[in-house]
C-alpha cells in the first residue's frame, strides 16, 4: 500500500476526520433512523409520542439510546471504509441522511390531522434533506439509471393506486360516502348502462338528466367499463387511474425539461403524493377525476408543440364540465405568449373556441336554471341585489377591489395555500417570467375565490384541486428547471420529501376506515344484505349513507331535512309521504323516531332491519 494510500486510510479512521468531513451528518442520520423505529414500535403499544409522551420516554432506557447508536454509527462507518475506494462513499452519508430524516418525519405524522404539526416536522426534517442532497457526491444522483428511474416510478404509482381503492372501497362500505356525490353518479351509470341516458332522480329530487346540472359529456367514455363492471369499486378505479396515470406526461415533460436520474425519480413523487390529487380520491366520485390526465397530456403536447393533441386533448378538457374551458382558456393565453414563432396562433384558437364553448354550454345550462344556481353558489361572496351574473361579479370587483382581495386572507385561505403550497416549496412563484402566472389563475378563481364563498373549494378533500394542482405541478417543473443544476438537484428532492411527509399523513389517516371494515366486517355485511332485500323496481327514499348502496333503481330519492316538516324540535309531518313505496332509515339519526312513527300511522310496516343501524319501512300491501 503506498503511502499516500496509507494518509487517506489514517484520515478516515481518525475520530475528528470522521467527525469533520462526515461524522455529524452519519449520527444524526442514525439517530434519526432509530427514533422513527421507535414511534412504530411503541405506538403499536398504544403509547402515543406526543400525547403520552412521559411513558414514551420511560420505555426507552439511556443505555439503549446511546449503545444502539454507537452500534448504528459504527456499522455506517465500517460500509464507508468499505466502500472507499469506489465512487459511493461521497454519498453513503447523504443517503442516510437523506433516507433517515425522511423516515422519521413519515412515521412521526403517521395518522396526524394537525396540519401544524405536519408543516413542523416537515419543515425541521426537510432542512435535513436539502442539506444531504446539497452534499459532495450527490451528483450521481444525475446518473441513475433512467430504466431503474422507471420501474421505480411504476412500482409506486401502481402500490398508491391499489391503496387508495383499498381505502375508497373501504370508506363505501363502511357507508361513509352519501348521495352527493356517489349516489347520483351510480345512479347515473345504471341509467346510461340501460339506454344511454343520464338520468337521475336523487340529484334534484325529480327525475332529470345529469346533463342539465353539469355538461359533463366525458362520462360516456367510462360506460364501456361500468357496463362490463356495473360497481361502485369500478368508479373508484377508474377514478385512481385517470389520477395517477398523468404521471407518465409528468416524467415526459420533466425529461424535457433535462431533468435526469434520479431527479426523474422526485419529480414524479412531488405529483404521485400531491395532497391535491390524494385527498379528493377520497371523497367518493366526481367527473374532476378526468381532469388531471387530460391536463397533464395536454401539457405536454403545449411543452412540445404538439398541434394536433393539443387541439384533441382541449376539447376533451371541455367535455369534463362547465366550468372545465377557464384551463383551457389560461393554456391558450400562455401558449400565445410562451411561443416565439407562429405556433403561438394557436394558443389563440383554442383560447377562442373554449370561449364560445363555454358561453354556448352556460347559455344552455341557463335554460336549465343549473348556471343561475352555479354561479349563486360558487360566487356567492361577490354577488347581491340586481349584481348578479358574470356581469355584476366583473363591476362588483372592479367596483371594490378591497373586498376582493381580502378574500385571499381569511385564516381558511391561508392555510389551504400552505397545505397546497409548502409541498411545492412554492416553486410556481419563483420565477420572473410573468405570463406563467396565467397558469395560476384556474387555482385563484377556482380555490380561492369561489373558495371565499362556497368553502369546499378551499378545502382539501374535495375534487376541486383536482385541475389546479396539475398546473401548478406544472410550473414546478418549469421554474425548477431554470434554477442551477445543482440547486435544482437540491430543491426537487426537498420537495419530494415535503410531498411524502404530507402524504403520510394523509395515507394513514384514511386506513382508519379499512381498519374499520375489517373488525366490524359482518356487522355491515349485515347491513348490506338487507339492504338488498329491497325490489329493485321500488320506488325509494333513503337517508344519505344507504343511497350509494341501492342505486341501481330507477326512482331513488334523498330522505333528508326537507322533507320533513318539525315543530318543536320533533318531526310532525312527512311531505308526500305516500310518494314513495319504501323509507331507508339510520336508527343513528334523530329524527327516525319521529320519522318511525308518521310512517307506522300512515300506513306503513316495518320491513327489515339489522344491526340496530338500517331499519326499511314499506307500504302496507306492497
Amino acid at each position: 500500500m503506498s503511502q499516500e494510500n496509507n494518509l487517506q486510510v489514517k484520515k478516515e479512521l481518525s475520530i475528528k476526520g470522521l467527525f469533520k468531513s462526515f461524522g455529524l451528518p452519519r449520527l444524526i442520520a442514525v439517530f434519526f433512523w432509530f427514533a422513527g423505529l421507535d414511534l412504530i414500535f411503541l405506538r403499536k403499544a398504544d403509547i402515543d409520542a406526543v400525547y403520552k409522551w412521559q411513558d414514551f420516554v420511560n420505555r426507552i432506557p439511556s443505555v439503549t439510546l446511546v449503545s444502539r447508536t454507537i452500534a448504528g454509527f459504527a456499522l455506517l462507518t465500517l460500509i464507508r471504509f468499505l466502500l472507499r475506494k469506489t465512487k459511493y462513499p461521497e454519498i453513503i452519508d447523504s443517503a442516510a441522511l437523506f433516507t433517515g430524516s425522511l423516515f422519521f418525519a413519515c412515521s412521526m405524522v403517521f395518522k396526524q390531522e394537525s396540519f401544524f404539526i405536519v408543516a413542523g416536522v416537515l419543515s425541521v426534517c426537510t432542512v435535513f434533506a436539502v442539506y444531504a442532497a446539497g452534499r459532495d457526491g450527490t451528483e450521481l444522483i444525475d446518473k441513475f439509471p433512467f430504466k431503474a428511474s422507471v420501474v421505480i416510478i411504476s412500482v409506486t404509482t401502481v402500490a398508491v393506486m391499489v391503496l387508495v381503492c383499498v381505502i375508497s372501497w373501504a370508506k363505501h362500505m363502511t357507508y361513509n360516502t352519501s348521495c352527493f356525490d356517489m349516489g347520483i353518479f351510480l345512479q347515473m351509470f345504471h341509467s346510461m348502462r340501460k339506454d344511454l341516458s343520464m338520468n337521475t332522480t336523487c340529484e334534484r329530487d325529480v327525475l332529470l338528466s345529469h346533463l342539465d346540472v353539469h355538461t359533463s359529456y366525458i362520462f360516456y367514455l367510462l360506460l364501456p367499463f361500468f357496463a362490463l363492471f356495473p360497481s361502485a369499486i369500478t368508479l373508484f378505479i377508474a377514478q385512481a387511474v385517470l389520477c395517477f396515470s398523468g404521471v407518465i406526461p409528468a416524467v415526459l415533460i420533466a425529461k424535457r425539461h433535462d431533468f435526469k436520474g434520479l431527479l426523474i425519480v422526485f419529480i414524479a413523487f412531488v405529483y404521485i403524493f400531491n395532497v391535491g390529487l390524494l385527498a379528493p380520491c377520497f371523497f367518493h366520485f366526481h367527473e374532476n377525476c378526468f381532469l388531471p390526465a387530460l391536463l397533464m397530456w395536454l401539457l405536454y403536447a403545449v411543452d412540445s408543440r404538439k398541434i394536433i393533441p393539443i387541439y384533441f386533448l382541449s376539447a376533451l378538457v371541455c367535455t369534463v364540465k362547465e366550468d372545465a374551458p377557464l384551463y383551457i382558456i389560461c393554456i391558450g393565453l400562455f401558449l400565445l405568449v410562451d411561443e416565439k414563432d407562429k405556433k403561438r396562433i394557436h394558443g389563440g384558437i383554442i383560447t377562442l373556441l373554449s370561449l364560445i364553448y363555454f358561453v354556448v354550454i352556460m347559455k344552455r345550462l341557463a335554460s336549465t336554471g343549473s348556471a343561475e344556481m352555479m354561479i349563486g353558489q360558487r360566487f356567492k361572496s361577490l354577488v347581491f341585489g340586481d349584481n348578479t351574473g358574470f356581469t355584476g361579479i366583473v363591476k362588483n370587483v372592479l367596483t371594490n377591489p378591497s373586498y376582493f382581495f381580502s378574500l385571499f386572507f381569511s385564516e381558511k385561505s391561508v392555510i389551504f395555500v400552505l397545505q397546497i403550497m409548502i409541498p411545492l416549496l412554492f416553486l410556481p412563484f419563483v420565477t420572473g417570467k410573468i405570463h406563467r402566472y396565467l397558469l395560476i389563475l384556474p387555482f385563484i378563481i377556482m380555490n380561492l375565490i369561489v373558495g371565499s364563498g362556497y368553502g369546499y373549494a378551499a378545502q382539501l378533500g374535495y375534487h376541486y384541486t383536482f385541475g389546479t394542482v396539475c398546473l401548478l405541478f406544472y410550473m414546478t417543473i418549469l421554474n425548477s428547471s431554470d434554477l442551477k443544476e445543482d440547486t435544482r438537484r437540491t430543491v426537487i428532492a426537498a420537495a419530494a420529501v415535503a410531498t411524502l411527509i404530507t402524504a403520510s399523513a394523509l395515507l394513514s389517516s384514511n386506513l382508519y376506515y379499512c381498519e374499520r371494515y375489517w373488525k366490524d366486517k359482518t356487522y355491515y355485511q349485515n347491513t348490506e344484505a338487507c339492504l338488498m332485500q329491497i325490489p329493485d323496481d321500488a320506488s325509494v327514499a333513503s337517508a344519505h349513507m344507504f343511497l350509494p348502496h341501492i342505486a341501481d333503481r330507477k326512482e331513488l330519492y334523498l330522505l333528508d331535512e326537507d322533507d320533513l316538516v318539525t315543530a318543536n324540535g320533533n318531526v310532525a309531518m312527512i311531505k308526500d309521504i305516500n310518494k314513495y313505496d319504501y323509507y331507508v332509515l339510520s336508527r343513528n339519526d334523530g329524527n327516525t323516531p319521529g320519522t318511525i312513527a308518521i310512517l307506522e300511522a300512515n300506513g306503513f310496516v316495518l320491513f327489515a332491519e339489522s344491526e340496530n343501524y338500517v331499519v326499511i319501512y314499506r307500504k302496507a300491501g306492497d
